[in-house]
């Protein structure tokens, strides 16, 4: 979780891997701290699984 206030700048390097009915998304987001102008990267990994809608699902 973010706690700071960071301003989205961009998406890096998506990787999106189908599985089934699911798709695998490993992906990296830059934020840009407000006070400091640091860039900061954080990672995700996570699952879309398609029923009635799409849904999330986060890996831990």
């Amino acid at each position: 979780m973010i706690s700071q206030n960071f301003i989205y700048s961009e998406l890096v390097n998506p990787i999106i891997q189908k599985k089934e009915k699911q798709y695998l998304v490993k992906i990296a987001v830059r934020y840009l701290d407000n006070e400091t102008k640091i860039e900061n990267i954080s990672q995700y990994q996570l699952t879309l699984e398609k029923k009635d809608n799409w849904k999330i699902i986060m890996n831990e």
